[in-house]
Formats: C-alpha cells, sequence, structure tokens
C-alpha cells in the first residue's frame, strides 16, 4: 500500500509527463540538477503534509498534502527564457487544476502558490518556477481489532432473567 501523497505525486507526474513541453523529462524520484540540453524539466516532490482531526470521535482527518511542481526552461534570450516559463508555468496549472480525473482524487486545492525567476548562470539564460499545490483529502483509520461479525443480545425484565434472547451475524460484504 502506498502513501496517499505519494499516489498524488504520481498521478500529477504522468499528468504533466503526457501534456507538457516537458514532455518525457518529469521526474518524481529524482534529485537535481539537469544539464541545460535536458530542459524544459519538471520536479515533482511532495514535502510535507498536515492532518488535522474532524472530532473527537473515530480518527478521521482532513489532510493537506504540498505538491511542488517545480521546473526548468532555458531559450536563450532573457525574453525568450520569460515566454518559455511563463507557458510551462499555464501547462502546469490548467492541467492539475482542469483534469477531472486528478481533482476527484481530492476535496479541493485549498491553495496555489508561484514563485518564478530568470537568472544568468555560465552564460544561459535559466527560468525556474515553482507552483506549490495544497491539496486537501480525507482520511479515515480504521480502528484496529477484530471485526464485529454478530450482535448477541439479552433482555431482562423484573423477576424474568430470560425475558427474550436474539443473534444477529452480519454478512461477510459489510465486514470491510
Amino acid at each position: 500500500m502506498m502513501l496517499y501523497r505519494v499516489e498524488l505525486r504520481e498521478a500529477a507526474a504522468k499528468l504533466l509527463s503526457d501534456a507538457t513541453d516537458a514532455g518525457p523529462n518529469v521526474f518524481s524520484r529524482r534529485a537535481l540538477p539537469l544539464t541545460q540540453d535536458a530542459l524544459p524539466a519538471i520536479y515533482l516532490s511532495a514535502p510535507s503534509d498536515t492532518a488535522r482531526s474532524t472530532g473527537r470521535n473515530a480518527p478521521d482527518f482532513v489532510r493537506t498534502t504540498q505538491l511542488n511542481v517545480d521546473a526548468m526552461v532555458s531559450a536563450g534570450t532573457p525574453e525568450a527564457t520569460q515566454d518559455a516559463l511563463d507557458a510551462l508555468t499555464e501547462q502546469i496549472e490548467l492541467l492539475i487544476m482542469q483534469d477531472v480525473g486528478f481533482q476527484a482524487m481530492l476535496s479541493q486545492v485549498s491553495d496555489i502558490t508561484t514563485r518564478q525567476e530568470v537568472d544568468s548562470d555560465n552564460s544561459a539564460y535559466i527560468g525556474k518556477v515553482r507552483v506549490a499545490f495544497s491539496l486537501e483529502y480525507f482520511e479515515e483509520f480504521s480502528p484496529g481489532g477484530m471485526p464485529v461479525t454478530g450482535l448477541d443480545l439479552q433482555m431482562q425484565t423484573q423477576g424474568n432473567r430470560d425475558f427474550a434472547e436474539t443473534r444477529d451475524t452480519f454478512p461477510a460484504q459489510n465486514l470491510q
């Protein structure tokens, strides 16, 4: 069984590799850096996760996973690099927010933060963006122990210890 935040990260990686300018250069389990000739590229990570209890009942939580989508481009001039970065940023945001299958995995996207920069290292213009999505979903932890498979009831009245008795067993499909 995989952590749900990992499932979300992998679903987003598949979505972005299928439909962005980065193409096959979308990575969810790789460390930086890449060479300039391998750009554009996208890195996904889910570095933080917060769980808030829904109350003092069963262990239910509203979880928020931060999905970071880091992208890099290079296009020769500062203007061309900024244009390529803007286009890739838009692709990332629209794909994550408009894909029905991905959105169905969530209760909501509660926050999106975008940070861009274009700089010149080694006379090459590199554009970088981080689009951070706060992805909310519900999580319930099943209580441990044996599942309840039946119910035995015994009713008593004053003076009659065997007033009524019943036993009910639950169908196996309800015991998940």
